[in-house]
């Protein structure tokens, strides 16, 4: 047979091998013992023993023992523990003889004190006849069941102990005389080798055999397609011995297991993702089926570049009318507002959505993003920094701008960080990230951001949140892997004052929404910028642009644009401003305000900054 060494769980074992005597009491090592109160075991020996024969029990307060229990032989299946009381003679209050009853087998001595408790001792009794095992059965068991362990003095056993240190004691057994055990097998044991001891610490185990005991097995699903909510039936065998089944993301979900153990219905959570469902047994063992659920994929996003406020922006894919709802750049608020359809979903582009990527949420546990979306900005910006600063694979961060490179303090949410950049496809990709002093991702940005070919820049709308770590974290670093930085700009914040679409016509009209009271320009300095955006409209066939008083008069700070302040720009041009003087002040505060009149164009915004 097969003889390993089994754990020693007490530091002491050498000692007690040595004198034959076992400590019992949790305070064993205590210098003094026996001033302990109330009845407590304190050493009995010597170990192991032959029955009938007369052993010596040290304690405490031993004249107020009324009985000395040993385990009982030949118990019958039945929750209950059975005890055989020896017979003991006083030595004193510290000391008494008992004589080993023929029925006792390995276990844990009781002392019943004459007020009724039970002291327990510390260790097992052994016994000194030789344990011969000559056959278990069956060879192959399922746990619950029971397998029976024959021989001689088997009863002698203190342990059973299966693969993997599953153990069941000499106290749990169902059946324990001299040339037979039963016990029932732990839901916790597994196939593999089935030994025994005598119960001692540090005893040896000794290899009985192999056992080979049933595990769950898998073979298969009523639809491996399901649908969320859908109550679907996993076939296999031995399926009853399944404690923990998980699917893709959601653990621990609620099943019902048929009698005969071959099956196991559960119905699919809304929640989870294409994957493996995972069945778990007591004994750590798995077993899985794979399904795969109706989840929403993109294939396409249009419009992606210079995306405008205003503009319906498709993704196409499928099973798209599960989603729920949108997360979009720069928008803090989850985004409801949008159509959808199996194939498609559409959504107007709000104002303040910043560069990236839609994410579209089926649920908690799934979603899929649109392709980066890079939004038209008309707001004038400031350089922060330029140059000419290579990045290799993630091998260096460009740090000019932390550190106290800049003074974050000063930017305002709202403010577009704008990356100018080069990517190197010469690797096949490129990867860019905004982070902080210690290249950690800024708040709400994604912790690596892919780069094409065809990209030019890389933007982020600034938010509190990200302002305030760059501030009290080191500042802004750009790291990644394989482009150049050129120009790194913050926008200007501009402050709208009026936005339509107003057509001058050839001198037709005047757009006067902001004069005589339609705006108090007593409430705007001197110094500050006073910027029309428009559209070229091509029908009228020449440009002329002028900011007049109440009274059509050219501010002014505009009489150098030309002839009677008219300006005729370049139909390349969308935009034209100036920057407002005392004198202009006067002439919008107190002579009717601001009208803006010429020909050629249509007006669509006004801005100050």
């Amino acid at each position: 047979m097969k003889i390993y060494r089994k754990i020693s769980v007490l530091a002491i074992a050498a000692l007690v091998a040595a004198t034959g005597f076992i400590g019992c009491s949790e305070d064993s090592l205590d210098t003094n013992q026996y001033g302990k109160s109330g009845v407590n075991i304190l050493s009995f020996g010597p170990m192991p023993i032959t029955r009938g024969e007369t052993m010596r029990l040290t304690g405490t307060q031993l004249n107020n023992v009324r009985q000395v229990l040993f385990p009982e032989g030949n118990q019958k299946i039945t929750p209950a523990t059975t005890y055989i009381p020896g017979e003991f003679s006083l030595k004193g209050n510290e000391e008494m003889t008992v004589t080993i009853p023929d029925q006792c087998v390995p276990g844990k001595l009781r002392l019943v004190t004459s007020n009724g408790d039970t002291i327990v001792s510390a260790s097992n009794i052994t016994f000194a006849e030789e344990i011969k095992v000559t056959s278990f059965s069956p060879a192959s068991i399922h746990p619950g069941d029971i397998v029976t362990i024959k021989g001689e003095y088997v009863w002698n056993i203190g342990q059973v102990v299966f693969f993997d240190h599953v153990v069941v004691e000499a106290e749990n057994f169902l059946k324990n005389t001299r040339n037979e055990i039963q016990l029932r097998v732990p839901m916790e044991a597994k196939s593999g080798e089935i030994a025994y001891n005598n119960g001692t610490d540090g005893a040896d185990n000794v290899a009985i055999g192999q056992l080979s005991v049933d595990a769950p097995t898998a073979t298969g699903v009523s639809n491996a397609n399901p649908e969320f909510g859908e109550v679907i039936t996993i076939t296999g065998v031995n399926l009853d011995l399944v404690t923990k089944l998980d699917f893709p993301a959601v653990e621990n979900v609620d099943f019902m297991v048929a009698e005969d153990g071959n099956s196991i219905k559960v119905t699919v959570p809304n929640n989870t993702v294409s994957g493996k469902i995972v069945m778990t047994s007591a004994a750590d063992l798995t077993t899985s089926v794979d399904v795969t659920l109706p989840l929403a994929t993109v294939t396409s996003t249009s419009p992606v570049k210079d995306v405008k406020a205003g503009q319906t922006i498709t993704i196409k894919g499928d099973k798209l009318d599960r989603i729920t709802h949108l997360i979009l750049p720069a928008v803090d608020a989850i985004w409801t507002d949008f159509t959808k359809s199996a194939n498609q979903i559409n959504f107007v582009v709000p104002e303040g959505m910043g560069d990236g990527k839609v994410i579209l949420v089926q649920h908690e546990n799934y979603s899929v993003e649109s392709d980066k979306i890079s939004m038209y900005s008309e707001a004038p910006e400031t350089t922060i920094w330029s140059g000419n600063f290579y990045i290799g694979n993630w091998n260096a961060g460009m740090q000019d701008l932390a550190w106290g490179g800049y003074d974050w303090s000063t930017a305002k949410p709202g403010q577009v960080l704008t990356v100018y950049l080069t990517p190197d496809m010469s690797e096949g990709w490129s990867q860019i990230r905004v982070g902080n002093g210690s290249w950690a991702p800024l708040p709400g940005t994604s912790d690596v951001n892919p780069l094409t070919a065809e990209d030019t820049k890389f933007s982020v709308t600034l938010t509190q949140a990200m302002i305030d770590e760059m501030v009290n974290n080191g500042g802004l670093v750009i790291c990644g892997a394989f482009f150049t930085i050129h120009k790194i700009t913050l926008s200007i914040l501009e402050t709208t004052i009026w936005s339509g679409s107003f057509a001058l016509g050839s001198w037709a009209a005047g757009m006067q929404e902001l004069a005589w009271g339609g705006y108090n320009w007593a409430t705007v300095s001197a110094g500050t910028t006073l910027k029309l955006y428009y559209e070229v409209d091509a029908s009228v066939g020449y440009i002329n642009i002028r900011f007049g008083n109440g009274s059509w008069v050219a501010l002014p700070s505009t009489q150098g644009w030309g002839s009677d302040g008219n300006a005729s720009p370049d139909p390349s041009e969308t935009s034209i401003k100036t920057v407002l003087t005392d004198a202009d002040m006067n002439e919008l505060i107190n002579n009717g305000g601001l009208v803006i009149c010429g020909a050629g164009i249509i007006c669509k915004k006004v801005v100050l900054l």
